[in-house]
């Protein structure tokens, strides 16, 4: 600034010099020229400092909306908010300035959607269940959601990083390496080490690119665990199914063929074996009403429940009258604590089910001259039935599945072989769950167990 400043005063003192002398040369006489010279020059050095003064003061007025319009795009470019240009309409630079402030507007526009729309992103990709992970070309990881830091087992830092500071498991680091050298996106179904299981995932490993230079590899796992555990059960179920079906049906016809063969002549062997195709064609009977019971359980919905005021102590002593004859065999005391006049809104025919099968399954575990006992617990929120027994008891190892349809406790361990399908228990969980309800059991071996379920207080 003081360098140009200092080039225009001297420029302006030379030419006005210049003048001054051509003028004094012309007009003045001869004798008095070196006395005007100096004069002149004293007259020179001011006129030349007022007019560089003057025309600095005009070319910055001048220049003010230029600086003022700079100093906004400079702000602009850094993402600030400077104030609007206001010029007189008569201004030079007005419909630039008004251009600048339109800018300004619109840019304001454009990173309030942007912002948004990544506040968006973030809360979706936050509570998104699938693991979402963007590699750039570098095999650096953009971004990553907590759902993959969850599959990772891992702190996914959110400063770029290789990826292979939080992917270890070999089938999809070698799936991700598989796409960054043929740039063909790729899907797999790998396991997962997890606590305190481990997981199935869909892995999706994903090409995408806006221009040959430009690449970026999106990784997504989705869970697929539970659908492989029911497409198991669905297995295992028609695999048990198949074989509880088979047995029964086995020795029916197999008898069958033995008294045609001639045994029937026999009346003893007549009656023995008339004895066996009766028990077994009873047992084909209640399994298949036990599959056709789930079957209708899990067809039925919530709006299907028929809810009516239940006295429970009284279906319970139908429930005990109806399994009375069950208990001659081992003599076993079925007792009632439920109070009397214990009402509750339910789904009797559900309850009536429930109860059924946790006081059979209770008579059939039992020891000779033990005991059932039914209790009744009611709080605030929910009411409690607990069947409890003196039987064999469950081990700790086997009480997670017994809720498993056609799961039966090992005949070896128990030391008693005890008739059945296996699918009551599982009957009884479908339809607790179906009133809403929580099934837990509590058992020790050689001391007995107890079934508590619990529902909802109804109004």
């Amino acid at each position: 600034m003081v360098k140009r400043i200092s080039l225009e005063y001297l420029g302006v003192l030379v030419i006005n010099m210049l003048v001054f002398i051509l003028v004094a040369q012309l007009l003045i006489d001869q004798q008095i020229v070196a006395h005007v010279y100096t004069q002149l020059a004293m007259l020179d050095l001011i006129v030349s400092a007022i007019e560089v003064a003057l025309f600095n003061w005009l070319f910055r007025y001048r220049q003010q909306p230029v600086v003022a319009m700079t100093h906004k795009v400079e702000g602009m470019l850094k993402d600030e908010e400077p104030a609007h240009i206001l010029l007189r309409q008569d201004s030079d630079y007005y419909d630039l300035a008004m251009a600048i402030n339109h800018l300004q507007t619109h840019q304001q526009k454009v990173l309030r959607d942007k912002a948004q729309q990544g506040e968006e992103l973030r809360l979706l990709l936050s509570y998104l269940p699938i693991g979402v992970m963007v590699i750039d070309r570098y095999r650096k990881v953009e971004m990553a959601n907590s759902a993959m830091a969850e599959f990772l087992q891992t702190d996914i830092s959110s400063r770029r990083h290789p990826y292979t500071q939080d992917i270890h498991q070999f089938e999809l680091v070698s799936l991700i390496g598989q796409v960054f050298t043929n740039k063909q996106s790729k899907r797999k179904v790998i396991t997962l080490p997890g606590m305190p299981t481990e997981k199935r995932v869909e892995a999706s490993v994903i090409y995408t690119s806006t221009s040959e230079d430009f690449f970026q590899i999106l990784v997504l796992l989705y869970d697929v665990t539970e659908i492989y555990a029911v497409e198991k059960m669905q297995m295992d179920f028609l695999s048990n199914a198949s074989h509880e079906l088979k047995t029964p049906v086995t020795a029916i016809s197999g008898f069958a063929e033995t008294l045609q063969a001639g045994a029937k002549n026999d009346p003893e062997t007549l009656d023995q074996f008339l004895d066996i195709i009766q028990r077994e064609s009873k047992r084909l009977t209640e399994l298949i009403q036990d599959v056709l019971s789930i079957s209708r359980i899990e067809s039925q919905s919530i709006s299907q429940q028929k809810i009516t005021d239940v006295d429970v102590s009284n279906l319970v002593d139908e429930q005990l009258s109806t399994l009375q004859q069950m208990t001659s065999v081992k003599h076993v005391t079925l007792i009632n604590q439920v109070p009397l006049g214990t009402v509750q809104r339910s789904d009797e025919g559900k309850l009536v089910e429930i109860i059924k099968n946790l006081v059979s399954n209770a008579i059939k575990y039992n020891r000779e001259d033990g005991s059932v006992t039914i209790d009744y617990a009611v709080d605030e929120q929910q009411w409690t039935l607990k069947v409890t027994d003196t039987g064999i008891g469950i081990a700790q190892n086997e009480q997670s599945r017994i809720f498993e349809r056609f799961y039966r406790v090992d005949a070896s361990r128990t030391k008693q072989v005890v008739n059945g399908t296996g699918l009551g228990l599982a009957i009884v969980l479908e339809l607790v769950q179906s009133l809403q309800g929580q099934i837990s059991v509590e058992s020790q071996r050689g001391v007995g167990s107890a079934f508590s379920v619990s529902f909802p207080v109804k109004q």
